[in-house]
């Protein structure tokens, strides 16, 4: 196991802690950090090892598994954080836990093409992707050991610095230099279908960025849509086909990929307007952006909402992309489940 701490725990011992600490001044919410994020650009490589060794701070921390998620998702990778990391050139080459998290933190397929259903955070962090946190065992480790290590995760919010630059070195951060942990894909453990869900479902995103604006943070992942055409409509071949940002704006709310009008009208009118009996916004003089090699290759679309929102921690079952994908942190594998019951 990683360790035994649950929030309410943690919270319990930052409410002692900072009695004894009189290097804390303010009046903030144990555990909430409100300190100004580098912009994208500011990011350096030494800014990101520094990140990176605090992300290590809390994830060998003497936390469950649930709680490590809450950490990661709620407190530390907030939105202005988050949405400075994401913006990152794919050529910036991430530590291995930085990657990981902001990975686990966005919706965007990983390697693989997309998340398979019941995928938690322990399984692609430690199986995965092998990285691996430090681990306390019941038997052997005290209370001292477990506060000891959530240290680094309370001096850095007394210092209310994400960046904090007094952590000490951690438990196998060297593992996490760019490069140095290698792991093979595990292709088998997504299906075509998933895959090919997963593309078709951040194509219609993007096709709203561009048209009418989408938004950054998103509770559950896109659902593609599809209707089927009436019988007294002339011949599908002679369709006008039209397929990106530039369709049919209401196709491209509607997270309809492929927008058709028939020619059998001077006033064109698409075959989802028709059957859903709705004003078309067809228009024939706009130009396909989709040439530019940026539209499918952002450096990353979109993220999750915040766990702070009450929002899963990853998609739904019923989101229709990738097959469905990651679980909630509450929601565990039979494995976890008997880890869980030996804790209690």
């Amino acid at each position: 196991m990683v360790g035994t701490w649950t929030e309410k725990h943690t919270q319990k011992y930052f409410r002692a802690a900072v009695k004894k600490r009189v290097d804390f001044i303010g009046t903030r919410k144990h555990l909430e950090f409100t300190d100004q994020v580098p912009p994208t650009h500011e990011w350096t490589a030494e800014l990101l090892e520094q990140f990176n060794r605090n992300l290590r701070g809390v994830y060998n921390g003497p936390f469950d598994w649930e709680t490590t998620e809450v950490l990661l998702m709620k407190y530390i990778m907030t939105d202005d954080l988050l949405n400075s990391l994401k913006n990152l050139s794919k050529d910036v080459a991430l530590p291995h836990l930085v990657r990981l998290v902001l990975d686990w933190a966005c919706w965007d397929p990983p390697e693989e093409g997309a998340w398979p259903p019941g995928l938690s955070m322990r399984r692609y962090f430690m199986k995965w992707c092998h990285c691996e946190p430090l681990n306390f065992k019941s038997d052997t480790s005290t209370d001292v050991d477990m506060e000891q290590a959530a240290n680094a995760l309370l001096d850095m919010w007394i210092a209310n610095d994400r960046l904090y630059a007094d952590t000490p070195v951690q438990y196998r951060e060297a593992e996490d230099v760019p490069g140095v942990t290698q792991y093979k894909l595990r292709m088998q453990d997504v299906t075509d279908e998933q895959r090919r869900e997963a593309a078709e479902a951040l194509e219609a995103y993007l096709n709203q960025e561009w048209r009418c604006g989408a938004p950054l943070q998103m509770k559950a992942w896109i659902k593609v849509r599809s209707y089927k055409r009436p019988e007294n409509l002339p011949p599908a071949e002679n369709d006008t086909v039209i397929r990106g940002p530039y369709m049919c704006l209401q196709c491209v709310k509607a997270c309809i990929l492929e927008c058709r009008v028939p020619n059998d009208t001077e006033l064109p009118k698409c075959v989802s307007c028709r059957v859903r009996k709705i004003k078309c916004a067809y228009q024939t003089e706009l130009v396909d952006p989709r040439a530019d090699p940026a539209f499918f290759n952002p450096p990353r679309a979109l993220s999750k909402a915040s766990v702070s929102q009450g929002s899963s921690a990853g998609p739904s079952s019923s989101a229709g992309a990738s097959g469905s994908a990651k679980r909630t942190a509450d929601t565990l594998s039979e494995e976890e489940r008997e880890v869980k019951h030996t804790r209690s």
